[in-house]
């Protein structure tokens, strides 16, 4: 058989090994201290002069006598018991052994020898009195506490000393095992959050057991995922600028060619747009791999009730050149704390994004509810929807729906940077399909507790 060479392995078998030693030494230890101090007055019952007082107070005056000295003259200390047996192992003032002695004293006691004439006789677990009539007694000291099984005392130090290796085993394994696990858990979920910072402590990726390796692996891929982004993001900056750059000079040269009747209007204005079309999508872009982790967000408690209706009365005039009309309906006393800017990019994208697909005459509904420790801003309009299979995929960059007749507008960025902006914020977003007919982008976000 192999032998495991695990290093994790053999710790876990040195804490059971170190716990099974310390129980016995524990164990050990209790029962010897419990038992001295339970039959000290057992010993000292035995090595007393007890004995002899009953032998002589048996030859002075026969069995009466000492069965009034046991019943009222011995001195008899509070934790035993005295019997003084006949040879039937019955007490002489008629008292009933425990139940649990009456083996041991006919085997041990009395019937250790029966054979008066053998030139061998055993040994006695107790002194013999010889009457004046040649009548044997045997003179017993039980300890009341304690019997041949134990006493509740032993067994309350044993379970005690139990619990305290029980107890230290468990603090080495989860200072050992369970707090690296934890933390390791911890980096994890930090990670797959989107906190790219997470790093397990050195302390424990220091150490030379398999949880160390793995938290030092954990630790280089967090690493080089880290460096990763940091160079998709300057790739991004770096490409925004290089596109940006010539498409400001061809404006500047279809400005200048206009100027000189070399073009004209329609094919200025078509041009033009899709200038304009090129400088969104890269701002989008742009903006959208920005939204990660190490952007820090200007944290501060808004009214989100203010903020829609701000929001709404600037998009009335693009609502107005659709035909549609925008309607706002809001409890009060509704806040949250968050980035304000990211905040009214994401509802903007939402209500823009909704009028763009609103038929003409038709209105766009805003409402935002307390729901327990959340806040919910529903956005919903009248436009075609999207295929229910598609539901799952608009928060997607650069998915559109399979049934969208208008493919000429949108980056196919505004979505995406929806959800991401939401998920900074701990909440989520959800577009199901409008009763009667349309798209409703749920919003939800954890509401600020105002004292």
């Amino acid at each position: 058989m192999q032998w495991p060479r695990s290093r994790l392995y053999l710790r876990m078998a040195v804490h059971i090994g170190a716990a099974l030693a310390a129980f016995i030494a524990l164990g050990a230890a209790a029962l010897a201290t419990i038992a001295a101090f339970e039959l000290r007055g057992y010993v000292e019952t035995r090595h007393s002069t007890l004995g002899r007082e009953a032998a002589r107070v048996l030859v002075s005056g026969g069995r009466p006598a000492l069965e009034n000295w046991l019943r009222t003259d011995a001195d008899i200390p509070e934790d035993v018991s005295i019997y003084i047996l006949d040879r039937n192992s019955k007490d002489i003032l008629g008292r009933k052994l425990p139940d649990l002695y009456q083996n041991f004293v006919q085997t041990s006691v009395v019937g250790a020898d029966n054979d008066e004439t053998a030139n061998f006789r055993a040994v006695r677990l107790a002194p013999e009195l010889i009457g004046p009539d040649n009548e044997s007694y045997f003179f017993l000291v039980l300890p009341k506490g304690i019997t041949i099984w134990g006493s509740p005392a032993t067994a309350l130090g044993l379970i005690t000393a139990a619990l305290l290796v029980v107890a230290s085993v468990a603090w080495l394994i989860a200072s050992g095992v369970g707090r690296p696990i934890g933390e390791l858990q911890r980096a994890v979920s930090e990670l797959a959050a989107g906190h790219t910072d997470a790093r397990v402590p050195a302390s424990i990726a220091g150490r030379r057991d398999e949880l160390g390796v793995l938290a030092a692996n954990f630790n280089a891929m967090a690493n080089q995922l880290d460096g990763l982004i940091a160079s998709r993001e300057q790739l991004m900056r770096e490409m925004s600028h290089e596109l940006r750059s010539p498409l400001t000079r061809l404006q500047t040269a279809i400005v200048l060619a206009s100027e000189h009747n070399k073009l004209d209007p329609s094919e200025q204005e078509r041009i033009d747009m899709e200038i304009r079309r090129m400088n969104q999508a890269i701002g989008e872009m742009l903006h959208y791999s920005s939204l990660d982790t190490r952007v820090t967000m200007q944290r501060r408690l808004l009214r989100v009730g203010k903020l829609l209706r701000r929001l709404a009365e600037v998009e009335e005039l693009e609502a107005s050149d659709h035909g549609c009309t925008i309607n706002v309906d809001k409890e009060s006393n509704l806040a949250v704390v968050g980035d304000r800017e990211l905040l009214r990019r994401g509802f903007e994208n939402i209500l823009r994004n909704a009028i763009r697909f609103a038929p003409s005459g038709s209105s766009i509904d805003i409402t935002a509810r307390r729901k327990g420790k959340f806040i919910v801003v529903e956005i919903s309009d009248r436009g075609p929807g999207v295929p229910t299979a598609d539901l799952e995929h608009i928060f997607e960059p650069y998915t559109r729906s399979t049934d969208t007749s208008d493919r000429s507008v949108g980056t196919g960025l505004g979505l995406a940077i929806v959800k991401r902006v939401f998920e900074r914020h701990a909440g989520e977003v959800i577009a199901s399909l409008r009763d009667g007919g349309g798209l409703t982008i749920r919003v939800k976000i954890p509401a600020a507790e105002l004292t």
